[in-house]
């Protein structure tokens, strides 16, 4: 039983066999393939043993396909075609324009940056795919160490882990946001009587934020405020806030879409929080993956635009 056709035709033979086709002369063909003529009649007889008769004629005008040979170079055509796309795709994912990343992303950045990053790269690079995982910070950074993600994004001090390489991508500033009709909703100025009138909305001591946002207030020497939810989920705490009077302190830049809208308003108060600024991190023994490297990119490009 003879082998299949995969394993005894050469893509040298189809090459030629579609060189011919297009040329019209074997000797043509083998000029374009930068073979001998005498090469290339071999090449073209070994293949016309392997199918069992014969694939060229020749003719006064040069050579032409037999109807056995338009039948193979059709699918010759097809089967180099594909090569050239595979060829292509290697390319992209050497070069970072292909492949999967898997991203964890902390609050800071879910709602804006993250998403915002990810419609980026569809368009520089539509053959990278992405998982996003969200998570408290604890519970992130267990998932980096344990390889379950490529990166992290969030609020980082470089140099915090020696295990970890650390790139800030910009600042960013706490305010205190409320719905549109909120009472607060039209002051030019408050003081911290005013806002600690009203119930707020913070996240839970997994979330790195919290020891900052208690530090503010012992520094200040003001009460905790009343807090009816605590929540590390922007979904949440938008749907509490754009449907009751509670105040959430937020990055400014997770409330501008919002806010342009005409459905949210920063309200006239400072914090002084203390906060690390927002960044990406990933192993130090592991360098970032093509793919990662584009979501990186991506990053970098949307954070010039985040504040």
């Amino acid at each position: 039983m003879a082998a299949p056709l995969e394993q005894r035709i050469r893509l040298p033979q189809l090459r030629l066999l579609v060189a011919i086709a297009e040329t019209g002369s074997v000797q043509r063909a083998a000029e374009a393939l930068h073979v001998t003529q005498p090469a290339a009649t071999k090449m073209l007889r070994l293949l016309e043993a392997v199918v069992g008769d014969a694939l060229v004629q020749r003719g006064s005008s040069g050579s032409f396909l037999t109807p056995l040979g338009e039948i193979l170079v059709k699918r010759a055509r097809l089967v180099l075609a594909e090569l050239r796309n595979a060829e292509e795709e290697l390319g992209l994912w050497h070069a970072g324009a292909a492949g999967h990343v898997t991203i964890g992303s902390l609050p800071v950045a879910t709602p804006m940056l993250v998403p915002a990053a990810l419609r980026q790269m569809e368009l520089a690079a539509p053959l990278v795919s992405a998982t996003v995982i969200e998570g408290s910070s604890d519970a992130m950074f267990r998932e980096l160490k344990a390889g379950t993600l490529d990166l992290l994004v969030g609020r980082f001090y470089s140099g915090q882990d020696a295990d970890l390489s650390t790139e800030t991508l910009y600042e960013s500033v706490f305010r205190l946001g409320v719905r549109a009709g909120h009472p607060l909703a039209g002051r030019t100025r408050l003081d911290w009587e005013e806002v600690l009138a009203y119930p707020w909305i913070l996240p839970p001591g997994g979330v790195r934020t919290r020891p900052a946002l208690d530090d503010m207030f012992k520094r200040a020497r003001v009460r905790t405020p009343d807090v009816r939810v605590e929540t590390a989920s922007w979904l949440v705490m938008r749907s509490l806030m754009l449907s009751s009077d509670v105040i959430c302190p937020m990055p400014v830049e997770v409330f501008l879409q919002d806010a342009k809208l005409g459905l949210a308003r920063l309200l006239p108060f400072e914090l002084d929080l203390k906060l690390p600024p927002v960044g990406v991190v990933w192993l130090t023994q592991h360098a970032p993956s093509p793919a990662a490297r584009v979501f990186i990119e991506q990053l970098r490009a949307v954070s010039l635009r985040a504040v």
